[in-house]
């Protein structure tokens, strides 16, 4: 559930504002071999997870505090807003935000480090836009 203390709108600024300083680390991070896929991962779905609640928060839709991004985009989609994305593309990086952060890493496939990059600004430009125009 939101944030009480916060009207929707206030909550949805502080929300892409973290989105977008999740999704500034990821930028920063994708050159930089020696910071690992992990930790790329993990930031690009903080951002993209801030960035989905931000727009549900701006059309006053309550969720909760999850982690769990297809989750989030059925929120989005069930209150008529289009996600314009390959869901499974983004629901993958739903792994990063907790189990690959704690368990064993040796059998994961790298991260197309670029992919992520271009994944994450483009939600975040549609999130934007969504913000901007009061799409609600």
């Amino acid at each position: 559930m939101s944030s009480p203390e916060l009207e929707p709108e206030q909550l949805a600024t502080i929300l892409a504002q973290k989105a977008t300083d999740d999704a500034v680390a990821v930028r920063e991070i994708e050159g930089n071999l020696e910071i690992a896929d992990s930790i790329l991962g993990f930031h690009a779905q903080q951002a993209i997870e801030k960035w989905l609640k931000a727009i549900l928060a701006a059309n006053r839709v309550d969720f909760e505090y999850t982690h769990d991004l297809r989750h989030l985009i059925g929120l989005v989609e069930f209150a008529g807003l289009s996600f314009p994305f390959d869901i499974p593309q983004v629901v993958m990086f739903t792994e990063f935000a907790v189990p690959l952060r704690y368990e064993d890493l040796l059998d994961a496939e790298p991260l197309d480090r670029p992919g992520a990059v271009t994944l994450v600004n483009e939600v975040g430009a549609w999130a934007q836009s969504m913000l901007d125009t009061g799409d609600r």
